[in-house]
């Protein structure tokens, strides 16, 4: 039997990656896998850096959303001539029309990029790299053999620094958010998964801070934390395995503002906990 190839939907913020953004769309558009779609979201970007993605142009309502087709995919309008020679299906690029940060951008790229819930939604920030051609391959296979949810990883640091990925234990499952914070890219998750948010918080406090504003900071925890407590133990996967590079520069988080970081994430670990569903198509709890 053929292993089965999940729709892979990679999301792609950034804000003045300068010419990172090249190398990370030259790691995306090499890929060999057969079924997956790229969106790029630029973040009110003043580089040029939106003008060098090689993107589908899609058609927009008279509001500038997205009209989708009968299959609830983006209705494409016109094809960039490099997706003729790239095994990657669909180019999409959105550009905020206010500076958003990356949470938001991601929320809005998942609500209405990946609609199908069994899509297999992948991060990669704008300014970083997937090691290799076999990246999404791999996603793939690692879905298919451990039956998972969600998964995290390791990366290689472009200053040589120690990777803090790891897996949680089952005992830390029942109070994860008191557990040292482990998730590290590749980050990916179903979609579905995502989506069950909404099941027990529709309005997504749990990313948002006291004023109802999207956290600007420490994207991840915000994310990762209520998706981990939907999934349960044995649907959360850690890979151990370096797909990922990342680079450090002067523009990262807790480059810019490190105290805001720390301060995202205090607020996150002290948000109501999530109850664990039985399957991420109906969000279901257990």
């Amino acid at each position: 039997m053929e292993p089965k190839l999940n729709k892979i939907k990679v999301i792609v913020p950034f804000f003045n990656p300068g010419e990172l953004l090249t190398n990370c769309i030259n790691s995306l558009l090499t890929q060999n896998y057969d079924n997956y779609e790229v969106l790029f979201i630029d973040d009110c970007s003043t580089d040029g850096s939106y003008d060098k993605i090689p993107a589908c142009t899609i058609k927009i309502d008279e509001e500038g959303k997205p009209v989708y087709n009968e299959k609830g995919e983006p209705e494409i309008v016109d094809t960039h001539p490099i997706l003729k020679i790239t095994k990657c299906l669909n180019v999409v690029a959105w550009r905020s029309n206010t500076r958003n940060t990356a949470l938001r951008n991601i929320h809005n790229g998942i609500m209405n990029f990946c609609t199908d819930p069994d899509d297999i939604v992948v991060l990669l920030d704008g300014d970083d790299t997937v090691l290799n051609k076999n990246v999404l391959s791999y996603i793939n296979d690692f879905y298919n053999q451990n039956e998972c949810w969600i998964s995290w990883g390791s990366c290689i640091w472009s200053n040589g620094g120690k990777d803090f990925s790891s897996q949680y234990s089952e005992e830390e499952f029942k109070n994860i958010r008191k557990a040292p914070f482990r998730v590290s890219h590749l980050r990916s998750f179903r979609a579905g998964l995502y989506h069950s948010v909404s099941k027990q918080d529709p309005e997504f406090n749990c990313m948002k801070d006291k004023e109802k504003e999207w956290f600007r900071s420490s994207y991840d925890t915000a994310i990762y934390y209520p998706l981990l407590e939907l999934a349960g133990f044995k649907k959360s996967k850690w890979n151990s395995k370096p797909l990922y590079f990342y680079n450090l520069h002067q523009n990262n988080d807790h480059t810019v503002n490190q105290e805001l970081q720390w301060s995202v994430h205090k607020q996150v670990i002290e948000k109501p906990q999530f109850k664990q569903i039985k399957d991420y198509i109906t969000g279901e709890t257990l």
